[in-house]
């Protein structure tokens, strides 16, 4: 029961609308906070002024009405609730004004109620027309009531603490949503910075974000790596929907903490296809080398999953070094992404590989400035590109 409970004053439920479900759990605190207030209020009143029961039942016909406006909320009916608990605060702020005087501040509720309304993602006519009532209410009960004697006499220190209690009451009633709903956009905004940086580059991403002028550079000198699961087609015609993209999505993520730690960028998945690049945007010396010491790592993670038949997964890797021109494209799905012939070749290179071994030509295999024990040197046909020099390094 403790658990539902929490739930449906924390939850949205799914009724409740989408664009207001960012400002849910701190509408729902404001709505608490200022029923504590009302309780903490009404019993200072009790205890301190000798006829209470007409000011008290003045507050909880109106107060009523705000949890009426609460349990709408909380199931669903934003607009309806947070409309009625507001005309039903400014109608407590007015019979309280008008039952104890001026002194006792509960004038602050009308600003503090017209910005909250402002606040929330009511249609902008109808929440400007209810915050301009709300003014004007405020300005009427100044001019009318401001030098007006109370109906009812309270001792001057109830009075006072009546005067704090609704200065700090309103700020906290009014700050703590707001405060929650800032610290909310905050988290949503490093978020969607993070999902953005995955796709692009931080330098391209924070370029996008000036202007939206074409993007475009001229990359002298990158590798890029294409890595391809060897029988994957067969595989996933053997396993289920749910079991191959739970398979793609562990290992791919696995390759994905490894570009990070490696300094290089993932470009794009195509299928069962991974492509990175490395000297780009910021340019690298070692680009070679460090692709090549990231697809052995890749190989080795690779072995650590099975296939359908129980096997060690086994990679197809293509490494190539060259020029290529990169950029987003695209509006609402922007994309960034590489062209070129560097590129199509490290593709190619992939397709003609062996099994767990990193295909490359023998110009990026002179850029690693490294001797590997299992390599074999060979000249192929590659479709598009004619007889090739390229090496085949065994890293198993």
């Amino acid at each position: 029961m403790t658990k539902f409970l929490i739930e449906l004053l924390t939850l949205p439920s799914s009724r409740y609308p989408d664009k207001w479900k960012p400002a849910f759990l701190a509408m729902q605190l404001g709505f608490i906070a200022g029923g504590f207030g009302l309780l903490g209020r009404d019993l200072l009143l009790i205890l301190t002024t000798e006829n209470w029961q007409p000011i008290i039942f003045s507050e909880l016909f109106f107060a009523s009405f705000i949890g009426v406006g609460f349990i709408l909320h909380t199931i669903g009916f934003a607009k309806f609730g947070v409309i009625l608990s507001c005309i039903a605060g400014v109608g407590s702020a007015t019979a309280y004004t008008y039952l104890l005087g001026w002194n006792s501040f509960f004038h602050l509720w009308y600003i503090n109620l017209a910005i909250l309304i402002i606040a929330v993602p009511l249609d902008l006519r109808l929440k400007t027309f209810l915050a301009v009532i709300f003014i004007l209410v405020y300005c009427s009960m100044f001019l009318f009531f401001y030098d007006v004697q109370p109906v009812y006499q309270i001792e001057k220190l109830t009075e006072s603490i009546l005067g704090i209690s609704n200065i700090l009451g309103s700020l906290l009633v009014l700050g703590l949503p707001m405060g929650m709903y800032s610290i909310f956009l905050e988290q949503e905004r490093n978020r969607s910075e993070k999902l953005l940086h995955n796709i692009i580059p931080k330098s391209i991403a924070d370029q996008l974000k000036k202007d939206n002028k074409l993007i475009s550079m001229d990359n002298p000198e990158i590798s890029v790596l294409f890595a391809d699961i060897v029988s994957f087609t067969v595989m996933s015609e053997k396993t289920s929907s749910e079991k191959i993209v739970g398979f793609l999505n562990d290992m791919f993520s696995k390759f994905d903490d490894l570009t990070e730690s490696y300094g290089v960028e993932k470009i794009k998945t195509i299928g069962d296809s991974y492509m990175v690049v490395a000297g780009m945007p910021v340019a690298t010396k070692d680009h070679a080398l460090i692709l090549f010491n990231l697809a052995k790592e890749m190989v080795k993670i690779s072995a650590t999953f099975n296939d359908h038949n129980g096997h060690p997964i086994k990679l197809r890797i293509g490494l190539n070094s060259g020029p290529a021109v990169s950029g987003v494209i695209g509006k609402s799905k922007f994309a960034f992404d590489v062209w070129g012939d560097t590129i199509n070749t490290a593709a190619r290179l992939e397709s003609y590989g062996s099994p767990d071994c990193i295909h490359m030509t023998k110009v990026t295999y002179e850029l690693l400035n490294q001797k590997e024990e299992k390599f074999e040197e060979k000249s192929i046909e590659i479709r598009g590109k004619g007889l090739m020099d390229t090496v085949l390094v065994n890293v198993q």
